[in-house]
């Protein structure tokens, strides 16, 4: 049998060669980068966490005093929210206000309560409910008891009438947002009376958080 010629030995090294490149790329190199590439994408994916997770801790003391702010603004203003209507309390107050600044509370007419939250209306007595898709029965539990709803805070309208001059009217409202009872004035008119006293209808609405909703200390 012939000899290899060095030129097909050089050929034969060459294709050699290219066969072991071939399989390195294919059985080493690709999975090998594929691999990589999953593990760099994984880590900046780590990297993005503990880094969002770090401005969280930075933050911690920061969001717990704004937290215990806002418990605190919560339970003041429940403060101003007593469990009864304390109608002629409220009167009281309001006539002494106005009294304080030259102003005549001439009206104080209380609304009924209304719920201010609550579930969701069931539908009226005699009335179809809608039609829902047959469902298997399930078997037989045994029954628990169901927690009573709790009940949500009341509002009552109230309708104000003060007659007085214009400054003075001007103090009252502004002592009304500071005023021992939780008020929010929904509406304002004024109309001149005998100059230069004017006279204010106000629209508000006050509000009875009941006891057991108070929050705890």
């Amino acid at each position: 049998m012939r000899g290899l010629t060095p030129r097909e030995r050089i050929l034969l090294s060459l294709v050699l060669v290219a066969i072991i490149g071939v399989v390195f790329y294919l059985l080493v190199w690709t999975p090998r980068t594929a691999e990589r590439s999953r593990l760099t994408s994984q880590l900046a994916s780590k990297q993005a966490e503990v880094e969002r997770l770090q401005r969280l801790a930075d933050t911690r003391e920061e969001r717990e005093r704004e937290f215990q702010a806002l418990a605190d603004r919560i339970r003041l203003i429940e403060a101003k929210l007593p469990p009864a209507r304390e109608i002629p309390n409220l009167i009281r107050q309001l006539q002494a206000t106005a009294q304080e600044i030259g102003v005549k509370l001439n009206l104080l007419r209380p609304g009924q309560n209304q719920p201010g939250g609550g579930p969701a209306a069931q539908p009226p007595a005699g009335q179809p409910r809608p039609a829902q898709p047959a469902q298997p029965v399930p078997p037989a539990q045994p029954a628990q008891p169901v927690p009573p709803a709790q009940p949500q805070y009341m509002l009552f309208r109230l309708d104000l009438a003060y007659a007085g001059t214009y400054a003075g009217l001007m103090s009252l409202l502004s002592r009304l947002e500071d005023f021992p009872r939780f008020i929010v004035l929904r509406q304002i008119s004024m109309a001149p009376e005998e100059l230069p006293r004017l006279r204010a209808t106000i629209s508000a609405e006050t509000y009875v958080l009941p006891e057991q909703l108070r929050a705890t200390p």
